[in-house]
């Protein structure tokens, strides 16, 4: 399939994320005030809707459209992205 054909957007998602504050205990004192835990994923904008949108890095065997497959996307919240950009 010819890039130009290609149905998917390449797209660079930046996101807001929860994370982990340590991997053991910690003390009380140290817990820090809450932000914001920016991520960036990039790849193909696969699917989305009013609940967020599913970015996959790979689509396989794109010549053949029955055998098609992709591995390890990121379903991302709507409410958790900050900006979106197409790159191409």
């Amino acid at each position: 399939m010819a890039a130009s054909a290609f149905p998917y957007d390449l797209v660079l998602v930046e996101w807001v994320d929860a994370c982990r504050l340590n991997n053991s205990w910690i003390d009380v004192s140290e817990v820090p005030e809450p932000y914001q835990h920016k991520c960036v994923s990039v790849g193909f904008l696969f699917s989305e809707n009013e609940h967020g949108l599913v970015v996959v890095p790979t689509i396989g065997d794109t010549a053949h459209p029955d055998n098609s497959h992709t591995y390890g996307g990121m379903m991302i919240p709507a409410s958790a992205v900050i900006r979106r950009k197409k790159l191409r």
